[in-house]
């Protein structure tokens, strides 16, 4: 029964992290969301064209903004993200690096912020990962991150169920 329970809310959290994906939440920067920034700026966000140095791709920049009130202290991103968006129970972002970098981070740091393996075993299977965990509150975590080999880049997208 345990077994199904954790395959039913992980397919539940697939679908709502297509759903979140597919809509645009706002954006925020790692700064502002490792101080817990909480008053969106002034002026409405500015999207611009970042050249990036080693490959002369051009990616698209925005000027941050808050979506949330949720408090997601307890869930550590890795430094260097960019593009952060952070939704209501969402946080999504990339971060420069390998799939196992990223991999090994949430490993090693999820304990550290009280979250536990819960389920199957962390899955990483060439350039998709799946990570889910639980804390002492029943809150529920599922980390997706999918590695882009033309950006060389991973995106991560984290969905957080709280139990109250």
């Amino acid at each position: 029964m345990q077994k199904g329970k954790f395959s039913l809310i992980y397919f539940v959290m697939i679908l709502v992290m297509i759903s979140i994906t597919a809509c645009t939440p706002s954006r925020i920067s790692v700064d502002e969301y490792n101080q817990g920034a909480t008053e969106p700026p002034a002026v409405a966000p500015e999207t611009t064209e970042e050249v990036v140095p080693e490959s002369g791709e051009q990616r698209a920049t925005s000027t941050p903004v808050e979506a949330s009130s949720e408090n997601s202290d307890d869930v550590p991103i890795v430094d260097g993200a960019y593009q952060v968006q952070k939704g209501k129970s969402s946080i999504i972002y990339q971060v420069d690096g390998s799939i196992e970098d990223v991999v090994a981070f949430y490993q090693t740091e999820l304990p550290n912020y009280g979250w536990e393996l819960s389920g199957p075993p962390d899955n990483a299977i060439g350039a998709i990962a799946t990570m889910l965990r639980e804390n002492a509150n029943e809150d529920l975590l599922a980390i997706n991150m999918q590695y882009n080999n033309v950006g060389d880049f991973v995106r991560v997208t984290i969905t957080l169920s709280r139990s109250k």
